[in-house]
């Protein structure tokens, strides 16, 4: 793009001035435009520039939105309920290509109802090898893949995913939310709502992986196997989450078979089969300082198995009520204070990354 007019769109001064800057100057670029589709502006956009979308919504109906550029920000203007992304179904509603560490903020992602593809990763969103998008503030949902029916994670990837609601999406084999193969990424104040695997995983699965779950609410997902989480040969840290009221024939809160797992803080209640399924893992394996509503490792290791007290769990508001069990008794190791300097209280918001206000 003309560095004159990348100056002038920006609204600076600098021309006038004589003065130049090299050509990562970051411009902010409005959508729509006459003469561009989304995919136009976010192909010719350079590293640094910000692209500010309208309300609306903007149907894909051929190709899906990629986005290659390492550094570009993507945001809505009036946030999610206002801007919808829509895919066709047959790849990913948003891509990011390797070694992009661009931010999409403030979206609805969704898929229309059409034939998805037999090997299909990532329903909404597709991270790909080596990647390192930011994801936070958006509503991703009625989305379907093979793997990852919400978002894909794939080998090498770091994404962090922050503050989305995943709700309604499903994986034909694993992931339904969620599907992380070899990543590491980063899963903090997010809400997994009512997805569904068939196979594992009705919120998150990961295979061979490393991901961090932190003050995220897993609630009313469902799979034959984990019904919230689902770990295979996995090493996996969560905590301060809380897993609530999800559903499959094992480890209606969480699976984890083989590798290793740090469960820290975390809330499990009321899942069905079962809260919590370990299968050949060693002792690093059992949970600390946590609910475990069935009462498995009650008593060891700082876990409870009575009732956490939610404000209003059949709205889906789960603080903590005033006299709870699991308010100041997590891990009282200082690294896990509440944001107040308090100890640790167990579940979604509780921990140094709480989000408060969030319901």
């Amino acid at each position: 793009m003309n560095k004159i007019y990348r100056l002038l769109l920006t609204g600076t001064f600098c021309v006038l001035l004589g003065f130049f800057p090299d050509r990562s100057f970051a411009a902010t670029l409005y959508f729509p435009q006459k003469t561009l589709s989304l995919q136009d502006i976010v192909s010719k956009a350079e590293s640094g520039d910000t692209i500010i979308v309208a309300p609306g919504t903007y149907k894909f109906f051929f190709d899906n939105l990629l986005i290659v550029n390492d550094l570009l920000i993507l945001k809505s203007a009036a946030g999610p309920e206002q801007t919808i992304l829509q895919g066709t179904g047959r790849g990913p509603v948003v891509s990011f290509s390797a070694g992009s560490k661009a931010v999409l903020e403030g979206f609805t992602i969704r898929s229309m109802s059409s034939p998805r593809k037999k090997d299909l990763k990532g329903g909404g969103i597709y991270c790909a090898p080596e990647s390192a998008p930011v994801i936070r503030n958006n509503v991703i949902t009625g989305n379907e893949a093979v793997y990852g029916g919400g978002i894909y994670c794939d080998i090498l990837s770091t994404p962090r995913i922050d503050r989305n609601i995943i709700e309604g999406n499903k994986a034909i084999v694993t992931g339904g939310g969620l599907f992380s193969y070899r990543s590491s990424a980063l899963l903090t104040n997010n809400r997994f709502i009512a997805n569904e695997a068939v196979n594992s995983g009705g919120a998150i699965a990961g295979y061979r992986d490393s991901i961090r779950v932190r003050n995220n609410v897993i609630w009313k997902n469902r799979a034959a196997y984990g019904g919230g989480l689902s770990f295979d040969r996995a090493a996996p840290d969560i905590a301060n989450t809380t897993i609530v009221e999800n559903i499959a024939d094992f480890g209606g809160g969480i699976v984890v078979d083989k590798g290793s797992v740090r469960l820290t803080n975390i809330i499990l209640w009321h899942n069905t089969k079962d809260d919590l399924f370990l299968k050949q893992v060693g002792p690093s394996a059992r949970p600390v300082n946590s609910v475990i509503g069935d009462g498995t490792f009650r008593g060891m290791n700082g876990n409870l198995a009575a009732d956490p007290l939610f404000v209003d769990a059949k709205a889906g508001d789960f603080h903590l009520l005033p006299g709870s069990p699991a308010m100041n008794a997590g891990n009282i190791d200082p690294f896990y204070e509440n944001v107040d300097g308090s100890v640790n209280d167990m579940g979604a918001y509780g921990g140094p990354g709480a989000v408060i206000t969030q319901k």
